[in-house]
């Protein structure tokens, strides 16, 4: 019997969230506790969250210090050197042995937001290892459900741009900071999901309830970016007045929807300013190597304006993922950069003028923001700033260029479809399996291929280290597959509700 074509859009309309669930966790999987940027000060914070408990936290010898396991501040052993895998951690006993040490650096003392670590502190506990697994879980279900959420709610036609603004804008950094512990997880996840969730809110009219569940999914969002980052709680404004410049209209209606994201700019500029992220980018970061006070600031403006887009590129596979201590094969970094360059410029072909200069706009942002940064304390590029602060801006930038495909006739050909899907699958499996790699063996041994074979380290648990890559590069491809079809089906039939689209 032959099934109607509706079926075939169904079916992987229902995998796709499962998909990408074990996608993500496998790169869960790959790194051992310590391994995204700044997890001595994160992991610690997050422990010391709910105040001194015993077994997570207790009080150091100074105000600003906090005694907690060895574990949480010393994981990192491998840290800034890619040959040497995790390994260290077994050799030092952090986790079979039940020391204390005093962490001096930590939130505690105020310098991030306090939500993210407080909602992360429900699940610590004197097992570290099974704990941060169990975070990485928590935040890659809150990725799946944000964008589950979007597709229940957005109109129709706003689907195929959800879609694609995650699959080119994730590879590799995205994919490995999301499944973390890092609080930037939340920022990646949250900023673009406040963003479509208030498009996707302005555009629909009337007072129904897919329009108030939209609503509360932007004001989500926004405590989730604002309660995890600083910066991602200004990211979220920029995304909000995007949003209400796309579907700007002089009625009514419109002007008394602009409350609600009024309110929630209200409540991100307080996490903003409260935050000692705030102080870092009014006053500048620490300097990295060499003497500022011997640089010229024309000099120093000068050449960061010329590595800008290196900068960018480095949420792309440009800079290593980890401590950036893993450094990306050439194949992942001109894959996924090619990949969304010809993606964006086939959107902008196909875009409204208004959507054009917006997404201009946040791409100025986007480098306007860590210049400034930079400038103050006549840093380089690659000194202090790192992508994965403005990743959550570069994937907004996507979003409003990717609207185009909200058009019926904006589609891929197939042969498109087909060079994006062979660039994307072989670079993303390749980028797993060189996260395992590092961790695994460490990165000196070029012609290593057997991930099972004398692992230095690995969790405690059946499933090997070559499994989690099998099944992390079937699902990831499975997920790029699913995305394209969509994205064509989508192209060709008949949108099912009609929204309106500024001039």
């Amino acid at each position: 019997m032959k099934l109607p074509a509706w079926f075939a859009r169904v079916r992987w309309i229902a995998a796709l969230p499962v998909l990408v669930f074990v996608a993500l966790g496998a790169w869960a999987f790959t790194s051992p506790v310590g391994a995204s940027p700044d997890d001595n000060f994160h992991l610690g914070s997050t422990w010391c969250a709910g105040g001194d408990r015993p077994g997570l936290c207790a009080p150091g010898t100074k105000p600003t210090e906090r005694r907690v396991d060895a574990g949480l501040v010393r994981s990192g052993c491998y840290a800034t050197d890619p040959k040497v895998s995790a390994g260290c951690q077994a050799d030092q006993k952090l986790f079979s042995e039940n020391r204390t040490v005093l962490a001096k650096h930590g939130s505690w003392n105020g310098g991030y937001p306090p939500v993210y670590y407080a909602v992360m502190n429900v699940f610590a506990s004197p097992n570290i290892e099974v704990s941060v697994m169990v975070i990485r879980f928590v935040n890659i279900l809150f990725f799946v459900l944000s964008g589950v959420a979007l597709w229940l709610l957005l109109p129709v036609a706003t689907r195929r741009p959800l879609l694609l603004m995650w699959t080119v804008t994730t590879l590799p950094l995205g994919l490995f900071l999301i499944p973390s512990n890092n609080p930037s997880s939340w920022a990646i996840t949250a900023v673009p999901t406040a963003f479509l969730a208030l498009y996707g809110f302005l555009k629909l009219r009337g007072r129904g309830l897919q329009r108030t569940l939209l609503g509360a999914v932007f004001a989500l969002e926004v405590i989730a970016a604002s309660g995890a980052r600083a910066d991602a709680a200004a990211f979220t404004v920029v995304g909000s007045v995007a949003a209400i410049a796309l579907c700007w209209r002089r009625d009514r209606l419109f002007f008394y929807s602009l409350i609600i994201p009024a309110i929630m700019a209200g409540v991100a500029f307080a996490f903003f300013i409260n935050a000692g992220q705030a102080a870092a980018a009014s006053e500048g970061l620490r300097s990295g190597d060499g003497e500022p006070g011997q640089r010229s600031f024309w000099g120093v403006l000068v050449g960061n304006i010329t590595r800008v887009p290196f900068l960018w590129q480095g949420a792309f596979g440009g800079w290593g993922l980890g401590w950036l201590d893993t450094p990306m094969p050439t194949l992942v970094s001109l894959g996924s950069t090619g990949v969304i360059v010809a993606v964006l410029f086939f959107a902008i072909g196909k875009s409204l003028r208004s959507r054009i200069w917006t997404a201009a706009a946040i791409t100025f942002l986007a480098a306007a923001v860590p210049l400034y940064v930079l400038q103050r304390n006549l840093n380089y590029v690659g000194e202090q700033v790192q992508p994965r602060y403005i990743l959550p801006l570069l994937i907004v930038v996507a979003g409003v260029i990717l609207l185009a495909f909200e058009r019926r006739r904006v589609t891929f050909t197939r042969p498109q479809a087909w060079i994006l899907g062979a660039v994307l699958i072989p670079a993303g499996s390749l980028a797993l399996f060189t996260n395992l790699k590092r961790y695994t063996h460490g990165l000196g041994d070029e012609a290593l291929i057997n991930l099972d074979a004398t692992a230095e380290w690995w969790w405690s648990m059946p499933i090997s280290p070559l499994t989690v890559w099998v099944v992390g590069s079937v699902s990831y491809t499975l997920v790029i597959i699913a995305v394209l079809y969509l994205s064509r089906r989508g192209g060709r039939v008949r949108a099912q509700q009609t929204i309106s689209v500024s001039p």
